[in-house]
């Protein structure tokens, strides 16, 4: 009788035991919800419009950490830019919806969660189409008109202004920084490889 009552006692304990692991962690994500962040692939090939042959490094920012950082045009005296275009799908769904907050020039200016930064939007030309071309050879090539495709039917980013999150102390914006700012926005899934998946941040 007390070998089967202690049993009982002790199945009882290790049953509340068991409850108390799996409520405790729920509690705590309410408590503090996990904080969004933003991801890169930072070993991008210069003139690949940030696309990432290897993607080995990556750069993860938290969103707050944007409340730190200052918004600066984009301007680079050796390319002679004032933007910083990117391989970073934005679908022409998404594109229809934003054709009310475009300026004069096309350009949107987004505003959210403390991040302030200004894109366009438009379709891909001939030079970053044939980085697509040039990867989906071989193996890969079954890939190229599905992604080709995917690419002509949307838009892809271009970034105007970005908040200098990584080098604060310059007056100036990295292309990673861009790369960032286009990533925030980006559409969920994106389908080049080499390109991060975007945050979809304007319409989560």
């Amino acid at each position: 009788m007390r070998s089967g009552l202690y049993h009982k006692r002790l199945n009882t304990f290790f049953g509340l035991i068991f409850i108390l692991l799996s409520v405790v962690p729920l509690l705590a994500e309410q408590r503090f919800p996990l904080e969004k962040s933003v991801t890169i692939y930072d070993d991008y090939d210069d003139g690949r419009f940030g696309r990432s042959e290897f993607r080995s490094v990556m750069r993860t920012v938290k969103l707050d950490a944007f409340s730190r950082s200052e918004t600066l045009p984009v301007y680079s005296s050796a390319l002679e830019e004032d933007s910083f275009l990117t391989a970073v799908v934005l679908s022409s769904q998404r594109y229809d919806q934003l054709i009310p907050r475009m300026d004069s020039r096309g350009i949107i200016r987004f505003e959210k969660e403390g991040i302030l930064f200004s894109f366009s939007l438009e379709k891909p030309g001939e030079e970053l189409l044939s980085i697509l071309d040039e990867y989906y050879q071989g193996p890969w090539r079954k890939w190229r008109d599905p992604v080709r495709n995917h690419y002509l039917n949307n838009y892809v980013i271009r970034i105007h202004s970005a908040e200098n999150v990584f080098e604060p102390w310059n007056d100036t914006v990295s292309y990673s920084e861009a790369m960032l700012m286009a990533t925030l926005i980006g559409d969920k899934d994106q389908c080049l490889w080499g390109i991060h998946d975007g945050l979809n941040l304007i319409f989560p």
